[in-house]
């Protein structure tokens, strides 16, 4: 049997004490189906949906983002077989720009962001952006970067998060007139993304 064979193979001999989670933070259960999935692939992560008593519980299974790990998590999800009360889905899904995250106290609001696009001339099929949050502080520059990529997969779904966007730098307010005139709101990032796609088809 196959890693991932054994993985469900598991899966399905537990699946109704997990369908059972009540909380979000009940660690127990967490714990150990972590470990499971650690087996299969160490870097890779899950999140349970769908509230208790509902038809469907569904069991995402993320690469946290890291482009080099998607191949194990469609491996693993595409070997998944039919579990009755379940969903399998690959990667975290998109919730839209109406979600807000929190990350130690820090809010991270889509609809009181902006962006630029930053050009690299060097690198042309590459997107990078910047954002503009008042509340960023430099000396906390790694709480708003684990925030700011937690707010991309949750607005735009991690596989998107991850491929369309490859770099992202954060400031308080745009240094000139001329870059707040060209900055766009952060809701609007789908749409750069779609135009940044058609751009670098047709070139």
């Amino acid at each position: 049997m196959t890693p991932a064979g054994t993985f469900w193979l598991w899966f399905d001999k537990n699946r109704t004490k997990f369908y059972a989670i009540k909380e979000v933070y009940d660690q127990k259960l967490y714990l150990e189906l972590q470990t499971k999935l650690r087996e299969f692939h160490p870097q890779l992560t899950f999140q349970i949906g769908g509230k208790l008593d509902t038809p469907i519980r569904s069991l995402t299974i993320s690469a946290n983002g890291v482009i080099t790990n998607f191949g194990k998590v469609e491996e693993l999800v595409n070997s998944a077989p039919i579990f009755q009360n379940w969903d399998v889905i690959a990667f975290k899904p998109a919730d839209g720009f109406g979600i807000k995250v929190n990350v130690a106290g820090i809010i991270f609001d889509p609809k009181k962001l902006k962006f630029i696009p930053i050009e690299l001339v060097e690198f042309p099929d590459v997107n990078a952006i910047r954002i503009y949050m008042s509340e960023y502080e430099e000396k906390r520059e790694e709480l708003f970067q684990i925030g700011l990529i937690a707010l991309l997969e949750a607005c735009l779904g991690e596989k998107i998060a991850a491929t369309q966007i490859n770099y992202v730098d954060i400031k308080s307010y745009p240094e000139s007139p001329e870059e707040y005139q060209m900055s766009e709101e952060f809701i609007l990032l789908e749409d750069y993304i779609e135009y940044r796609r058609d751009q670098i088809r047709c070139n």
